[in-house]
């Protein structure tokens, strides 16, 4: 009898560890068609007084995730006046960005092909983006600014840094900054010359602060002076002597360099922040790190609104799991023909028509839902850079996260011409 109680307890535990779908959850969600701006009502409650909305895309090499950022940022400028876009790459790539969609340069290919250091927006879904934004623009006088958070590749600090110097009508001269990518190996006479040259070029911005002030203006010295910092975070980051402590920094700067940029517009202006969930979530995760996400909600509160996002079948593109390993780092397409039965996928699967929003920080005023939507849920595995290598992940999402958007079939990004 004892054994057979025993067993009986087992099978319950089992049962309730994988329950992966609450029938109370329906109640905080709604299926929607197509993805579209005006697809995007569920939101219109849910954003009142909200200052920056997270967009985490469960893979970089999916097209849709794109078009959702896109559907998303006009949705949020138009109905909660959003003026500001936030993206995963470099501070001073995101300035030539801005370049374009204020109308100031018309070589977005050459921007993108030449200037950008990160494959997921070379994209023809990434062109688009930018294009309605440029467009947007052109045709009213409240524009929208996009930006960067990164720094781990300081190039393109350097050269604006060089071109504002110019402008000013200075001779000095950047020394060091060889290596610009984070992920080198610098030893440690290379980190001492990198520090020695920011110091150096930190208080020559300091003691002609002024006079750079009176050739430009305020705030084109004030950009110029960040992007100076973060060569010091640059500076910072590569002192550090594991690849886990380099990845803490990455992001801690992320989400500082957020705050500048909501700074630098007084905080009159809203924003969305786009990334890959592992940085948007409210989260320890992306290894151990403390991600921008928990940086920005430490900051903001409940002003900050993230979003996750899964997907149900369909192709993306990413790099090799074992790319490290085996030191191949070409591109791959990867196929998901069915979606993992008793996953937290499957159950947003169910609940769509074909796509699912689920309103996490709803749920979490329920208390029949406090325990489950706080409880690890499963679900299908994406891929960063790299694929994952397993077909589910388990994490704290309705923990993490004030809400998911499930996208039910995708397809691998279309690279551009």
């Amino acid at each position: 009898m004892k054994q057979y109680l025993l067993l009986m307890l087992f099978v319950l535990v089992t049962k309730l560890s994988v329950a992966q779908c609450h029938t109370e959850l329906e109640n905080y969600t709604t299926a929607f068609d197509t993805i579209q701006a005006k697809s995007f009502s569920f939101l219109d409650e849910a954003l009142n007084d909200i200052r920056i909305v997270g967009y985490g895309e469960d893979t970089h090499g999916t097209a849709e995730f794109t078009i959702l950022a896109k559907e998303l940022m006009q949705y949020l400028n138009e109905k909660h006046d959003f003026k500001i876009l936030i993206i995963e790459t470099g501070f001073g790539e995101g300035l030539y960005l801005n370049d374009y969609i204020q109308g100031k340069r018309d070589d977005l290919k050459f921007v993108l092909k030449n200037i950008n250091s990160t494959w997921r927006y070379k994209t023809k879904e990434f062109e688009s983006l930018m294009n309605w934004l440029r467009d947007f623009n052109h045709k009213n006088e409240d524009k929208i600014y996009i930006y960067g958070c990164e720094m781990q590749y300081v190039r393109s600090e350097i050269d604006r840094i060089k071109d504002y110097l110019k402008s000013v009508e200075s001779s000095y001269k950047i020394e060091g900054f060889e290596k610009y990518e984070l992920w080198n190996n610098f030893d440690e006479n290379e980190k001492t010359d990198h520090f020695i040259a920011y110091a150096k070029l930190k208080k020559y911005f300091i003691e002609n602060s002024e006079v750079f002030k009176s050739k430009t203006s305020e705030e084109e010295f004030n950009i110029a002076y960040h992007l100076v910092e973060i060569l010091g975070q640059f500076v910072t980051t590569i002192n550090q002597n594991n690849g886990q402590r380099k990845a803490d920094f990455r992001d801690i700067y992320m989400g500082e360099n957020i705050l500048w940029i909501m700074s630098f517009y007084k905080h009159n202006k809203k924003a969305m922040y786009w990334a890959h969930n592992a940085h948007v979530g409210d989260w320890v995760d992306n290894g151990i790190v403390d991600v921008t996400g928990h940086q920005l909600r430490k900051l903001y509160g409940e002003y900050y609104f993230n979003i996750a996002t899964d997907f149900g079948t369909g192709n993306f593109i990413a790099y090799p799991n074992d790319a490290n390993k085996t030191g191949n780092w070409r591109f791959k397409t990867f196929t998901v023909d069915k979606v993992v039965e008793n996953t937290f996928t499957e159950c947003l699967k169910n609940y769509g028509k074909p796509n699912t929003f689920l309103n996490f920080r709803a749920t979490r005023t329920n208390e029949k839902l406090a325990y489950y939507i706080n409880s690890e849920l499963t679900s299908m595995s994406g891929a960063g850079a790299r694929a994952r290598s397993s077909e589910t992940e388990t994490k704290v999402f309705g923990r993490a996260f004030d809400a998911i958007i499930y996208i039910d079939k995708t397809s691998e990004i279309t690279w551009a011409d």
